[in-house]
């Protein structure tokens, strides 16, 4: 049983290498950062924070490209307004697909894409008594999304090192469907409509929120109806499966082609 699993195996992995050759599939994987964008920050840009992506190319023609990925990243901003103290983080996974368009320039081919995907959405409110979940506490008595709709919107350029490696650079826009992805869209808060957990995030915010939670009939919430925006650079090695990985040619070593010969004439295969 355990050598018909292992055959098993072997044949499945050759037929998705098969598969990924003469499909023209690519995949690439890298760190980055990201910055947020929204009613916290007054949309200016946020903190530095960290992403790791991870995509998969597949090639129509030599200028168009299918490219999907998804991420895991972090997004953190400080309250702008000393006085509201809402500042917050969020870790968050973001899964989409986008149509790219290349254009070759050599060893140097930029690119540009849009497409369509989602991201999940955890805001973490920060106080002096820690962290709170802003999708429980519902800070403006309204319902915080838990996976929002965006466009991803990106350029960059592909650098070929080898016929089966290349280094990518990546600088992308995710444009949401939402506000709420700091949990902060209403700009003006009723007091009244608040849940007994949302009074208490609110008092652990500052000594003027706790006074204003108990006073006051509403509280100041966010000042622009635009939807919320993230950014994320990414460096990221990208890997093209070739039919010589399992054969005789030796892909990784192989002598350049000059720049006086064409390179749609070049195959290194």
């Amino acid at each position: 049983m355990r050598g018909l699993f292992l055959s098993a195996a072997i044949v499945l992995i050759s037929g998705l290498a098969s598969i990924a050759y003469a499909q023209d599939w690519s995949f690439a994987a890298g760190p980055g950062i990201t910055q947020y964008i929204g009613d916290v920050n007054h949309q200016q840009l946020g903190d530095n924070r960290w992403a790791i992506n991870v995509e998969g190319w597949y090639r129509l023609t030599d200028h168009v490209h299918i490219k999907s990925g998804v991420s895991l990243y972090q997004l953190s901003a400080q309250d702008v307004d000393a006085t509201r103290q809402r500042s917050f983080q969020t870790n968050n996974f973001e899964f989409y697909s986008s149509a790219m368009y290349s254009f070759k320039q050599g060893f140097f081919t930029p690119f540009a894409y849009a497409g369509l995907g989602a991201t999940t959405s955890n805001p973490q409110g920060d106080s002096r008594l820690g962290y709170y979940d802003l999708r429980d506490v519902e800070p403006e008595a309204e319902r915080v999304p838990g996976l929002i709709g965006m466009i991803p919107l990106g350029v960059g350029v592909d650098y070929e090192i080898t016929p089966v490696l290349s280094l990518v650079i990546d600088l992308a826009l995710r444009y949401t469907f939402s506000d709420r992805l700091d949990a902060m869209r209403q700009e003006t808060i009723v007091v009244n409509d608040l849940s007994p957990l949302a009074r208490e995030y609110y008092a652990a915010l500052s000594e003027e929120q706790a006074r204003a939670i108990n006073e006051e009939t509403s509280l100041q919430g966010g000042r622009s109806a635009d939807n919320d925006l993230y950014g994320m650079l990414t460096v990221k090695v990208r890997f093209t499966p070739t039919a010589s990985l399992f054969g005789c040619v030796d892909p990784y070593k192989y002598s350049r082609p000059t720049r006086k010969r064409k390179r749609k004439n070049y195959n290194p295969l």
